[in-house]
């Protein structure tokens, strides 16, 4: 089945990368173009602002320089009477005209530009008066100068006006970048936080799924939504979860057949054994009570392979009931059950413990016990030492089994609790190990929220058990 993201994301996961790429980049594609057209709009602002105002500077300036050549030519003429100086009077008056007229187009010239035109007028006129009248009307100029400074300064004023507006409308366009980078930045930023959810958030549902599959915890029914790719991914999930359920169902099955199937022929054997010891069937030899002897002795140690192998699949499989545990009950109960090898092996047994119960699970506790006596016991020189002690060390209560003997090697200090390995020391019990107990104290210790090491600080073989000392209530573990 297929549960492909629902809306507008696409089933593809690369198709989505692409998609998301795409539209994050958009807006940045956008944002660069409008930036580009609105620098490009400023600097031809800019530079039409400056041509302009060198143009209208440059002419009002000629406009003052004609004036003064137009009042020297027409007096140099009323004092020469030469023709050439009034041709060139009017030629410079003609010029003048010219400029003016192009510059009223770039500024407002306003009453003084309509008063410099009507006088071009009687400065026309006054080309053709008479050497007396041009001596009379001459005192015009002054006037002309005055105007022509006057419109020099409006000029000016008028360019400065026009370069602060030009300034404004720089800063306006500067804003309303600002304005526009923070929009499309932000709708970037959107589509990115967007379609990173919608990338992240299967993941996030795969890896839950992922964690729910190694705690043993039944996955959601709730498909997971996204891409195909990992739409797939998570239904693979989930057949992996109901095919390890089935396994798991089948090794239980396995596990209960066969504690039923050699429990029902190991009793037989146990009984008949037990009677040829007791010679109830009749005189036995010394080599045949010596077999009959090694025929109860091993299948005492066979029905105790067969516990051990149904307490690691009980330790996996039950849930745990955190409570205060007494440890002192336990740990008698542990000592009685390995009392002939203690008596036997000589060895001195100092027990101190605290007023302290731990939060555990007495069935579990009692398990980890009993492995880390019988292993203690076992391994222990004959007229050794077996300490057991516990002291508080944080919020944990701490318990410690040592004992004599020869050191574990580093290259063994790990591998001794793995299922089914065994040290390369010499094991001094009766019965040779299975290799699984050390396995099973460390997970009924983790199950119970604490830890198993093996403390390698002391000069004694010590194995060091810390669980959890305080708690408002019990906690249950799956």
């Amino acid at each position: 089945m297929s549960n492909a993201a629902g809306g507008f994301a696409p089933r593809s996961l690369l198709r989505l990368v692409l998609i998301a790429f795409t539209l994050v980049l958009l807006p940045l594609i956008l944002l660069v173009v409008q930036n580009g057209r609105s620098l490009e709009r400023v600097m031809l602002l800019a530079q039409d602002g400056i041509e302009n105002a060198v143009v209208d500077t440059r002419r009002a300036s000629d406009l003052h320089d004609l004036a003064l050549e137009m009042e020297r030519a027409i007096r140099r003429y009323v004092v020469l009477e030469n023709p050439e100086l009034r041709h060139s009077y009017l030629r410079l008056l003609e010029r003048y005209r010219l400029e003016l007229e192009q510059l009223l187009l770039g500024i407002d010239g306003g009453t003084l530009g309509a008063s410099l035109q009507h006088q071009l007028v009687y400065l026309v006129d006054l080309a053709q008066a008479s050497n007396e009248q041009i001596r009379e009307r001459a005192v015009i100029f002054n006037a002309f100068s005055s105007a022509t400074l006057a419109l020099d300064r409006l000029t000016r004023a008028q360019i400065d006006e026009r370069i602060q507006q030009e300034r404004d409308q720089v800063i306006v366009v500067r804003q309303q970048l600002w304005i526009l980078s923070a929009a499309l930045g932000g709708a970037s930023l959107l589509l990115a936080l967007l379609f990173t959810y919608l990338i992240i958030r299967p993941v996030r549902q795969l890896e839950k799924r992922i964690l729910n599959l190694g705690a043993g915890i039944d996955p959601e029914e709730k498909p997971i939504r996204g891409p195909s790719e990992l739409v797939a991914l998570g239904d693979k999930l989930q057949w992996l979860h109901l095919r390890l359920r089935e396994l798991e169902a089948q090794k239980l099955q396995f596990l209960r057949h066969l504690s039923h199937e050699l429990k029902t022929p190991l009793a037989s054997l146990r009984e008949g054994a037990d009677l040829l010891l007791e010679k109830v069937t009749g005189p036995l030899t010394e080599e045949q009570e010596e077999i009959c002897g090694l025929l109860v002795h091993n299948s005492f140690r066979l029905q105790g392979l067969i516990e051990q192998l149904l307490d690691y699949n009980r330790i996996q499989q039950v849930q745990v009931y955190e409570e205060p545990v007494p440890v002192l009950p336990l740990l008698e109960q542990s000592l009685q059950a390995h009392r002939l090898t203690i008596e036997n092996k000589a060895l001195q047994v100092s027990v101190a413990l605290i007023d302290e119960c731990p939060l555990a699970d007495g069935h579990r506790l009692k398990l980890v016990l009993d492995n880390l006596i019988s292993n203690a016991v076992n391994y222990a020189d004959a007229g050794g030492v077996l300490q057991i002690a516990a002291h508080l060390e944080a919020t944990d209560y701490v318990l410690t089994v040592a004992n004599t003997g020869q050191p574990i090697p580093e290259r063994d200090r790990e591998r001794i609790f793995e299922p089914f390995v065994q040290g390369s020391q010499v094991r001094k019990g009766v019965l040779k190990g299975s290799g699984i107990g050390l396995s099973i104290a460390r997970e009924a210790a983790e199950s119970m929220g604490g830890r198993l090491v093996l403390n390698t600080t002391t000069e004694l073989v010590c194995f060091e058990l810390s669980l959890p000392n305080k708690n408002d209530k019990g906690i249950k573990h799956e």
